[in-house]
């Protein structure tokens, strides 16, 4: 009888035990505040807090959802923190292999744009518009 009591307990601890809700990753309400900022979309800097509050988070535990790294990232890129941005891009780069492709990508942008932010604006050149200009006179002369 002791051991079909011994058997009981212990199936019932392994329920009990196995029916407990484990996460992989610390999300933190991540869908809950992306539905916000989708709803309203001019809240953002709350939204990119959050995203900043989860990766955090999800660093203290080492369990960093795919993909918040990115999300975070692009955020910055919109604000136009482009330095910042890349970090964040090549950090979900490093951390999820299968990304690789997409955050190339992100990265070449963030530093395509950083480096036209940083010409002067040069205008239209004025070869162009003289030669334009005389191609349009020229069709009319004739």
């Amino acid at each position: 009888m002791s051991i079909c009591k011994l058997l009981l307990v212990t199936c019932s601890i392994f329920l009990i035990t196995s029916c407990a809700k484990t996460t992989r990753y610390t999300w933190n309400e991540y869908d809950n505040k992306l539905y916000q900022h989708y709803k309203n979309p001019a809240e953002n800097d709350q939204f990119i807090d959050h995203l900043k509050q989860v990766i955090e988070r999800g660093e203290d535990s080492q369990k960093v959802p795919p993909g918040i790294y990115a999300e975070y990232g692009y955020a910055l890129y919109e604000k136009g923190s482009l330095q910042e941005a890349e970090k964040y891009f090549k950090l979900e780069n490093d951390k999820w292999p299968e990304s690789r492709v997409l955050m190339a990508k992100m990265i070449l942008n963030a530093q395509t744009r950083g480096k036209q932010a940083k010409k002067p604006d040069q205008g239209v050149p004025v070869n162009s518009v003289s030669v334009s200009s005389t191609a349009a006179e020229t069709k009319e002369d004739k």
